[in-house]
């Protein structure tokens, strides 16, 4: 027959029990709440250009083709802007590639400030950045592509008390042009080279 002391132990120890599972269950949901965050992170990293914080290539992509689905399915205008930066190969042979990286920086902030919150914005490459215009016409996309040229050209970056000037050549093209995903950036790039040559592109350092 068990006595009360023995019955108290029994509840005691049960209640003990009991606490170190709810200390191990809160323990478990404080780890998988720190692996979500990291899994977010990661995911976040993924598709985000590290240094000028906008997307990178990957989510670009991904991007355009849901741009070209939704214009093939619902005929949403749109367009997209090809921009690359002129001669942005002197700056890091004269200057080093922390100034590039500042050329990078200075105009991606360019190109946030002028356009939409609607619009996706990319480094895609190198010295290379895309816009997609939601709901521009082809004249928006051609008005727009000179607004940008125009304000990185009167909008020097500034480098360890210098000023440097730069420009960028623009190739714009239209879903209606294209909404074939390969086409429409050949499309672009053809632009943005004619537009290029046509030019007297420069860097002042």
């Amino acid at each position: 027959m068990k006595t009360i002391t023995d019955i108290n132990n029994t509840a005691l120890a049960k209640k003990q029990r009991h606490e170190e599972l709810l200390g191990e269950i809160t323990k478990l949901r404080k780890k998988l709440i720190m692996q979500e965050d990291k899994i977010q992170k990661l995911s976040k990293q993924a598709l985000e250009d590290t240094l000028t914080g906008l997307a990178n290539r990957r989510a670009f992509d991904r991007a355009l083709k849901q741009s070209l689905s939704d214009y093939k399915r619902y005929n949403y205008v749109g367009a997209i802007l090809l921009i690359d930066v002129n001669q942005f190969k002197s700056v890091n042979d004269s200057l080093g590639h922390l100034a590039g990286d500042e050329i990078l920086k200075h105009v991606a902030n360019i190109i946030q400030v002028h356009t939409r919150e609607t619009d996706f914005i990319a480094r895609i490459g190198g010295d290379e950045f895309c816009v997609i215009l939601k709901e521009a016409t082809p004249l928006d996309a051609e008005l727009k592509a000179v607004e940008l040229e125009a304000s990185i050209a009167h909008t020097p970056c500034w480098y360890e008390g210098r000023e440097i000037h730069t420009s960028v050549s623009i190739g714009a093209c239209s879903f209606s042009e294209s909404s074939n995903f390969i086409k429409i950036m050949e499309k672009a790039d053809k632009a943005m080279y004619a537009n290029k040559h046509s030019e007297v592109v420069h860097t002042n350092i």
